[in-house]
């Protein structure tokens, strides 16, 4: 009787196992938090207070309605050990009052919380977008063994 055990295969697993092993570089997990939090941009695209007169920037810049919600934007990132990703949801840094100002509101001016409201009314598709994001990721790196 031999103590030998053969495992069928061994090679394919290897090979597969090293291509998900690249989905922890973190150019996946980046992916995802980038397709999630895209939904809450837009969503808070769709709801972002918008004025009716056009103004002037902190920097003097004469905008048009809608400045704002122009200067949204999301940045995803990921930590050095590429197992932690961020995704940031906010505006440009010269639209900086309608966070300042509307969504949090002033002493003379009670806050919109518009951003807040996005974030949580875009969770469930976020998630779900970042579930789907993973998924495309494994099935790209299963095919490519």
């Amino acid at each position: 009787m031999s103590d030998t055990v053969v495992i069928e295969g061994l090679a394919l697993l290897t090979k597969q196992l090293n291509a998900l092993a690249s989905l922890e570089e973190g150019q996946a997990l980046k992916r995802a938090v980038k397709a999630g939090i895209k939904q809450a941009l837009l969503r808070a695209q769709q709801i972002i207070p918008v004025g009716t007169l056009p103004h002037r920037t902190y920097k003097g810049l004469l905008v048009a309605p809608g400045f704002a919600r122009d200067s949204l934007r999301t940045i995803s990132t990921i930590n050095p050990e590429k197992n932690i990703a961020s995704g940031l949801l906010g505006v440009r840094k010269e639209a900086f009052y309608i966070l300042q100002f509307i969504e949090l509101g002033t002493r003379f001016y009670p806050g919109e919380p518009w951003i807040r409201r996005a974030l949580e009314e875009a969770r469930s598709d976020c998630e779900a977008e970042f579930v789907a994001s993973i998924a495309r990721s494994i099935e790209r790196a299963a095919a490519t063994t």
